[in-house]
């Protein structure tokens, strides 16, 4: 007979996915495990308790957390009466994500214009690279301004507009 998995079981499983995948984009384990234990947590979490459900130390999860804060997927978040700060996603996720993105192709199409006006290549196969390189960035960049821009309209509509009432079967 087959046991019932624990919802804890589950969540462990979602924030291991999650930070393996994170991990290989070059964020640390514990950021990508922090990330995704966030993202289940209904609630803000404190340090003690969000170190404590990872089993790893307080200090990690304050250096982790503050890469996350960067990065403008995790909000700091004060409570009245309480010395302690939680942590928690950001509202806004996504729209974050990829103005930092877009600001992260131009960062790299600078330098790559930078390189095309004030360097003499001696081989064509360079410059032409690099003329490549130009235009790849210049459709990434009008790719994500462009979801952008799709991604705030959708948002704005839907909190514009009522949400229907779930229908009964």
């Amino acid at each position: 007979m087959a046991r019932a998995r624990s919802p804890r079981a589950g969540t462990d499983r979602f924030v291991e996915q999650i930070a393996l995948l994170l991990c290989a984009d070059g964020m640390p384990r514990v950021a990508g495990r922090l990330y995704g234990l966030l993202l289940v947590s209904a609630k803000p979490r404190s340090l003690d308790d969000l170190a404590k459900q990872l089993g790893v130390s307080k200090a990690s999860i304050s250096v982790n957390v503050r890469l996350l804060e960067e990065k403008g997927v995790v909000e700091q978040i004060g409570r009245q009466g309480d010395r302690r700060d939680y942590y928690s996603i950001a509202d806004d996720i996504l729209e974050r994500m990829l103005e930092q993105r877009i600001a992260k192709v131009r960062r790299i199409q600078q330098a790559i214009a930078e390189a095309r006006a004030n360097v003499t290549f001696e081989h064509e196969v360079v410059r032409k690279r690099l003329e490549n390189l130009d235009l790849a960035h210049n459709h990434l960049l009008e790719a994500n301004s462009r979801t952008l821009d799709e991604w705030r309209a959708r948002r704005a509509k839907r909190v514009t507009t009522p949400q229907q009432p779930a229908r009964s079967r």
